[in-house]
């Protein structure tokens, strides 16, 4: 590879190439993804894009149908914003998920907290009740 690179012009060491190509292997994701019927996975996501003009936008998504289910805007993030006007109106008109996908951070922590104490209220209990993963740049 870095041969290459060097041939086109472009000069890159050894270890910079290691380096970009373990960091691509690290956002491939191998796991296909799938929700296997709707009110399976509950995505929220967080968008601070904007925040210095005192914008975040908080997002709910139905992982089977891609159907956005609430969204709101606030000027900064706050889990009880994010309870009452994001995952308390979706639960209310879509029912309880099984499973309710958010990033690593503590703007989630009420929804989490208040989907593990609504457990017993879910379809399938044989899933987790909620998944934090990493987001991806």
């Amino acid at each position: 590879m870095t041969g290459y690179l060097r041939a086109s012009g472009v000069p890159a060491t050894e270890r910079g190439v290691r380096d970009v190509l373990r960091q691509s292997m690290r956002n491939r994701n191998s796991i296909p993804y799938s929700a296997s019927y709707p009110g399976h996975k509950l995505h929220m996501d967080q968008n601070e894009k904007l925040a210095m003009f005192g914008a975040t936008h908080v997002i709910a998504v139905d992982g089977f149908s891609s159907c956005v289910t609430s969204h709101t805007t606030m000027p900064i993030k706050n889990n009880c914003l994010i309870y009452e006007e994001v995952y308390r109106p979706t639960i209310q008109t879509h029912g309880m998920w099984d499973t309710v996908r958010v990033d690593h951070g503590r703007e989630f922590y009420l929804t989490l907290f208040m989907q593990g104490k609504n457990e017993h209220l879910r379809l399938n209990r044989q899933r987790s009740t909620y998944i934090q993963t990493p987001s991806r740049s």
